[in-house]
């Protein structure tokens, strides 16, 4: 009989956000041929929220005490929250946890009365991007970006209203 995975999604606490930086700098490198100052890009934000989380939250979840994904709100201001660092491990696809991890964010920016939620993502993401669009995110903006990758990636801003 196959062992069942039990599935936690936590508040990060204390390296857990290294950690999540890490995640996504060895997974965007890999995958997506991301340059080292893609990783700075993820450490530096990151950092900024350790530094103040103030109306924010970073979560992670955890497939048998692993971590396997992570997602984060950052308050841009009282009615506006940026979604960020959604992420879930090749190996943990397909279990339920990116949908988990998007129910938690968006209760999370409901339950502070956030009235807009954005983010930002790039075009081949497509387990993400089917996601977006079942929580209802519209896609708003896109533009190249050249300053990560050796191809040319299609950056999209997609928005949603919860208010």
């Amino acid at each position: 009989m196959e062992h069942e995975k039990s599935i936690r999604i936590r508040q990060a606490e204390p390296g857990d956000a290294g950690y999540v930086a890490f995640m996504h700098g060895r997974y965007y490198h890999k995958y997506h041929g991301f340059f080292e100052g893609a990783e700075y890009y993820f450490i530096k934000h990151l950092a900024d929220f350790v530094h103040d989380p103030y109306g924010g939250r970073l979560w992670v979840a955890e497939v048998d005490g692993v971590i396997s994904g992570s997602v984060g709100i950052v308050r841009v201001d009282n009615d506006n929250a940026q979604f960020r660092w959604f992420f879930v491990e090749r190996n943990y696809q397909n279990m339920g946890i990116g949908n988990r991890l998007m129910k938690t964010a968006l209760d999370y920016c409901r339950e502070n009365s956030y009235d807009n939620l954005f983010l930002w993502t790039f075009k081949g993401l497509d387990a993400a991007r089917r996601l977006y669009d079942k929580a209802g995110f519209v896609l708003t903006e896109e533009k190249p970006n050249k300053e990560w990758s050796s191809i040319e990636i299609i950056e999209q801003k997609m928005e949603l209203k919860l208010g």
